[in-house]
């Protein structure tokens, strides 16, 4: 029973982060083991996936946690790449139609597709390509167009990360192992339990970690690229020099122009204008008198 918590232990320093610093060599199992396993139950001490030891290996139940950190430059490096590019197209449907094809060629896929018909028509497409065939893909898809308006291509490195991940899952998984055989060799439920809950724990940062790194390598993997297709502007024809038609049309509008202006004006005064009305009528009274001349005396008898 005493080694079976000495080796739980050994495991759950190689866990700890602050429990068990950067000794690198052995582990002591001095002290009072029964007094640790209980502190280990009650919580005590974080997890991390990496071990805080200084170069060695820890031995625990016949495995082993290595703490060897393969080098990036080991690796093919991991690059995640986008690329956002725009063009303008003669035929904006028959553009569309080829960047699926271009995709499909490539081994790869269409994400998304939207068609815009309300006015000029223009199309939005997201493509997803192998990585290896990022580059030629994208030079295909530039080929389609009459112009490119928009040519972004963005990069980003996660090597570093994928390998730090690798090595977190192996030190886990060793881990996991250990406490598979502490578990078999149990010799009393609380100890059983004990290590049940260790193992719960571990698994759940496994699963973790390797969802990160299945989320790496699909990124990796396969490159996207944003493709928009807008129609190819074309300039209007130049008018002929001289036009009967033409000319007829432009004298028409004119006559309404001038027609609307005098309408304009002639409201603008009658509206505006309506506090004249009184002055003018007593103007017009006043001159009527006053032009009205007295009849001669005795002009009505010499009638």
């Amino acid at each position: 029973m005493r080694a079976i918590r000495k080796g739980l232990l050994v495991v759950l320093c190689a866990l700890a982060l602050p429990a068990c610093g950067g000794g690198g060599g052995e582990i002591s199992d001095q002290g009072d083991p029964e007094g640790q396993v209980a502190l280990m139950e009650e919580g005590n001490g974080a997890r991390a996936g990496v071990p805080q030891s200084g170069g060695g290996e820890l031995a625990v139940a016949g495995a082993s946690i290595s703490d060897d950190l393969s080098s990036p430059g080991d690796f093919d490096r991991k690059i995640v790449k986008t690329a956002e590019l725009g063009i303008r197209a003669e035929h904006v449907r028959d553009a569309a139609a080829s960047a699926q094809r271009i995709a499909a060629d490539f081994g790869g896929s269409v994400l998304s597709l939207q068609i815009e018909s309300d006015g000029p028509v223009s199309a939005d497409l997201v493509l997803l390509v192998p990585s290896p065939e990022f580059e030629t893909a994208l030079g295909e898809l530039r080929g389609l167009g009459k112009k490119v308006t928009t040519d972004t291509v963005t990069g980003q490195d996660v090597t570093e990360e994928f390998v730090d991940l690798e090595s977190r899952e192996r030190n886990l998984l060793a881990a996991e192992q250990s406490l598979l055989e502490l578990y078999e060799r149990a010799e009393s439920v609380n100890a059983a339990l004990a290590i049940e809950r260790e193992l719960t724990i571990i698994r759940g940062e496994i699963e973790q970690v390797q969802g990160r790194m299945q989320y790496l390598e699909d990124n990796t993997a396969s490159s996207r690229i944003s493709l928009s297709i807008e129609p190819l502007s074309r300039p209007a024809p130049p008018p002929p020099a001289w036009s009967p038609a033409r000319v007829v049309a432009q004298s028409w509008e004119a006559s309404l122009a001038v027609l609307q202006a005098l309408a304009t004006a002639v409201l603008s005064v009658l509206v505006f204008g309506w506090w004249l009305a009184p002055v003018l009528i007593l103007g017009f009274v006043l001159w009527r008198r006053h032009t009205r001349r007295p009849a001669a005396p005795g002009s009505s008898e010499a009638g």
